[in-house]
């Protein structure tokens, strides 16, 4: 794993000469490949077909679900593309390789867009299948995916946050918890500040507070991604 750079990097590496500006560009395209190579795909991937799965009885077995059942399960698709994200940063290269010419931030953002192209192709699947029954073109599909983005998003946050605790890079032990305490607390919150709601009067204002949350996650993913790293910590 020698090969593989650590997410990790802030800075020029133990020894090296400090690269000119005009380099890092070119240094920032060469650890495209290797990130992409290194990043945790297939618990993902097993989490995406699971996902799928879960739409796909009441399909085949030709049931018709009022709409909040369906709701449900496309929501649990979340739960399980979530899950899979978590596993997005654990990097096992970081004790190697602490220092690189480029900010840490370079190496998440590879494996962001990784896990979201992967992830957006599960939950398209998952949309795919549960289009297929009559009862379900009305389903409110844009609002479910800007739930599907924020747990994705906030998985993805938990998987920082795991990662910059780990002096291992290995993140999704904490990561995972995380998340699943984190949909716990929301099945659980009042009706007043919702967030899994039902068809009917209260859908659009928990949407919006669905939209606040997104952006807020971003943020702090933002944050945690590019505070500086302490002496002596992951």
């Amino acid at each position: 794993m020698s090969d593989v750079p650590a997410l990790g990097a802030s800075g020029p590496a133990a020894g090296g000469p400090v690269p000119r500006r005009s380099g890092r560009p070119r240094t920032m395209a060469a650890l495209v490949w290797p990130t992409l190579r290194a990043t945790r795909i297939s618990p993902l991937l097993a989490a995406g077909v699971v996902g799928v799965a879960i739409v796909i009885p009441p399909t085949v077995t030709g049931s018709v679900l009022p709409p909040d059942e369906h709701i449900t399960l496309l929501r649990l698709v979340m739960a399980c593309v979530g899950i899979g994200v978590t596993f997005a940063l654990d990097d096992p290269a970081k004790p190697t390789a602490e220092t690189l010419p480029v900010p840490a931030w370079v190496g998440a953002l590879v494996r962001a867009v990784a896990v979201a192209v992967l992830g957006g192709a599960c939950w398209a699947a998952a949309l795919m299948v549960t289009r297929s029954g009559s009862e379900t073109a009305s389903l409110p599909y844009p609002d479910l995916t800007r739930e599907a983005a924020t747990v994705t998003a906030v998985a993805f946050l938990a998987s920082a946050v795991g990662w910059r605790r780990s002096p291992r890079g290995i993140g999704s032990p904490l990561a995972a918890p995380m998340l699943l305490l984190g949909i716990t607390v929301v099945a659980l919150l009042p009706a007043s500040v919702a967030l899994l709601v039902g068809t009917g009067d209260g859908w659009d204002a928990a949407h919006d507070r669905w939209m606040y949350l997104l952006a807020g996650t971003l943020v702090a993913t933002a944050g945690v991604l590019t505070a500086r790293r302490r002496p002596g910590r992951g």
